[in-house]
């Protein structure tokens, strides 16, 4: 992969990174849009990358910590999201074939959507430990994880409406998110596979991401929680306005 190639593509994951590590959310959202606004891969290879990178912030933590996830809403979650994640994978390469602009579009409503979800604050929510509810976000989070490998948005708005201590949250999310990621990672050789520039390029930015990574908890201390969630969902919104805006054909 060319050099003008890799070095947006490690800048825009570092800032990723180094925004989710701030806000705890967005990743890979972050990593979709700017990705497809700046054209660095294409979208099933970057869903690829997204998947790839995203277990080295997870899986260790979890494993630490399995006594503090709740394994009713993990179940809830996965047996619900599973299904709906081979739905959106198989979306994907459908409109990935010959619909990119389709694809654009749909991915610029799902930014803007699940911003919408993410600014309802925690104290704004109903609690509500309904089985239904874990299994329509499962549903949603599956079917925007197998489009665009972005499971978080409906199951994170649910989890957090839940009156549990946040280190339960914290840890069922990532338990979930680990486990949606490694069945991403194995529907992979169904679809699309990625070329062996993008694997080497990923394997390539696992350095970035634990960097960045260890910079974003050095300045957590320094840098005003609201601020960074406040920036993190302004430039998500921006490149979910800019991808309808260019694709949208008057």
């Amino acid at each position: 992969m060319l050099l003008e190639t890799l070095l947006p593509m490690f800048a825009l994951l570092g800032l990723a990174t180094l925004l989710q590590t701030l806000s705890g959310f967005g990743f890979g959202l972050m990593v979709v849009s700017s990705f497809t606004l700046f054209n660095i891969l294409p979208l099933t290879a970057t869903t690829f990358v997204v998947c790839f990178l995203s277990l080295f912030n997870s899986v260790s933590l979890v494993a630490r910590n399995i006594d503090h996830i709740n394994k009713r809403a993990f179940t809830l979650l996965l047996v619900s999201g599973i299904p709906f994640m081979a739905l959106g994978y198989a979306l994907l390469e459908y409109l990935s074939a010959g619909m990119t602009t389709w694809l654009n579009l749909l991915l610029g409503v799902a930014i803007l959507s699940c911003c919408g979800l993410l600014l309802v604050k925690r104290k704004q929510a109903t609690p509500s430990e309904r089985a239904y509810g874990f299994s329509i976000a499962g549903a949603l989070g599956g079917l925007l994880g197998g489009l665009f490998s972005t499971f978080g948005p409906p199951v994170v708005f649910q989890c957090y409406r839940q009156a549990w201590s946040i280190n339960e949250i914290r840890f069922t999310l990532l338990a979930v998110f680990s486990v949606t990621s490694l069945i991403r990672l194995a529907i992979v050789p169904l679809g699309t596979l990625p070329s062996s520039e993008v694997v080497i390029s990923a394997l390539c930015a696992v350095p970035v991401i634990l960097i960045f990574t260890r910079i974003g908890r050095l300045l957590a201390v320094r840098v005003p929680a609201a601020a960074v969630r406040l920036l993190a969902l302004t430039m998500l919104a921006m490149s979910g306005v800019t991808l309808i805006v260019q694709n949208v054909k008057i």
